[in-house]
């Protein structure tokens, strides 16, 4: 399959269904791919378009003054648009041909619309950047929001909780490509015996400050590695990372813990690694749960036992059973962007609000969960004071017997990872009763 169309029939299909899966849809195209240069640029195009739809869109309007109304043809646009703004290794003559043939096969009275609107941008590119530049002078959000492709909304509500300067370097850092983040599972290799594996297999990578068990991989897939197959590893962020690195005496001592809505996993392997005792791990998805199991035997873990349950439904058998309760909820995602660009895309400031109220009744049943004298870990992968710190706010007004050990927001330009916010609450009352 030609790496363009890939590309245009996934930003085709996500912009059409707002709650689909983009990772299992590009992964769907990826293995289509065979060539490993189509499959980097299939990614890069997905995600730039993502990334800068708003940027492009511009661009686009400023040459087609009517705007265009039919969207496939916007779409291949798009596509073409963040190629001459930002792969500068390809011709634009290359950009403009694939685009007019893609365009051929899609409508064919189309193709010398799409030919003039190409050329046009690249005659008129200056005078293009120079427009945008007043914007800045006259409206500094909206300039924001076509230069760095963010809705507006987001902007505002961001600058609400951090302050605009913060909320640009925010926004700036989500930005930009991540990197293969992975997890050495240290109950089968040690961290020495994993690089030195990392290395003979030809794996360039780095290691972040905070967390030595954590590696950045810098080129390769490694899932396809017989170093994932052998289960040596798992993929996790820094971010996600640092519950269990920040409090490790509380899960080395923990005889029970409930990793309340676990898919992917992360955090329930990083549990099953410290603690000397057992971890039920919890999803509400019968597939993910499969998963999760899947990845227990590739891992060899033996002490989680995976479930399938609902958190937004108070669970009998789970009443005061738990030292630690992990309660990573469900957000919007805002701190994951760099990731899941369409995040930005298929998020409202209804979701924000909706999504708040959700995480108080999770928490009001993961409260239940935990022992007198436990710890409930509240945490989310996202930004802005409403599903974090408010959320924690609402749940010790209705939880005298919690209060707040720390709360804390891993920033992801201070980090260099996914944003994330992590709350340590403890029960009071004698433990174990």
């Amino acid at each position: 399959m030609n790496t363009r169309k890939a590309a245009f029939l996934v930003i085709s299909e996500i912009e059409n269904k707002k709650n689909i899966n983009a990772d299992i849809l590009m992964e769907k195209y990826h293995q289509r791919l065979k060539d490993p240069k189509d499959r980097k640029l299939f990614v890069e195009l997905v995600h730039g378009v993502l990334r800068f739809k708003n940027l492009l869109d511009y661009y686009i309007n400023f040459v087609a003054t009517k705007g265009i109304k039919d969207k496939k043809i916007l779409n291949i646009l798009r596509v073409a648009t963040y190629e001459l703004i930002f792969l500068d290794k390809i011709p634009e003559y290359a950009t403009v041909s694939e685009a007019c043939n893609l365009a051929e096969s899609v409508n064919r009275h189309q193709k010398g619309f799409v030919n003039a609107v190409l050329r046009n941008m690249i005659r008129r590119k200056d005078e293009i950047e120079k427009a945008l530049e007043r914007i800045k002078e006259t409206n500094l959000k909206d300039f924001l929001s076509i230069k760095l492709s963010y809705p507006k909304f987001l902007i505002e509500y961001l600058e609400q909780s951090y302050g605009l300067d913060k909320t640009i370097r925010i926004l700036e850092f989500l930005n930009t490509k991540p990197l293969q983040s992975v997890k050495i599972n240290t109950k089968k290799i040690s961290r020495e015996e994993f690089l030195k594996k990392l290395e003979a297999y030809g794996y360039e990578y780095d290691l972040p400050e905070l967390n030595s068990e954590i590696v950045y991989i810098l080129s390769g897939n490694i899932k396809e590695s017989d170093l994932y197959k052998e289960g040596y590893f798992y993929f996790q962020d820094l971010a996600s990372s640092l519950i269990v690195k920040w409090n490790r005496n509380d899960f080395e001592n923990a005889k029970s813990v409930l990793d309340l809505c676990a898919a992917p996993g992360g955090k329930t392997f990083n549990c099953a690694e410290v603690t000397k005792g057992f971890v039920v791990s919890c999803d509400v998805n019968r597939s993910k749960v499969d998963l999760l199991r899947e990845n227990l035997l590739r891992l060899g873990f033996d002490n989680v036992i995976p479930a399938e349950c609902d958190a937004t439904v108070l669970n009998e058998d789970f009443i005061g059973k738990f030292d630690i309760v992990i309660a990573d909820l469900p957000c919007t995602g805002f701190g994951t962007i760099r990731k899941k660009p369409d995040i930005k895309w298929n998020k409202t400031h209804e979701d924000i609000e909706s999504l708040h109220e959700l995480q108080v009744r999770m928490l009001d049943n993961a409260a239940k969960y935990v022992k007198n004298g436990g710890i409930i870990f509240y945490s989310t992968c996202t930004l802005g004071h409403r599903e974090n710190e408010d959320t924690v706010s609402s749940f010790v007004e209705r939880h005298e017997d919690f209060s707040v050990v720390y709360q804390k927001t891993i920033f992801p330009d201070e980090y260099q990872c996914d944003g994330f916010f992590i709350a340590k609450l403890k029960k009071e009352g004698k433990v174990g009763v």
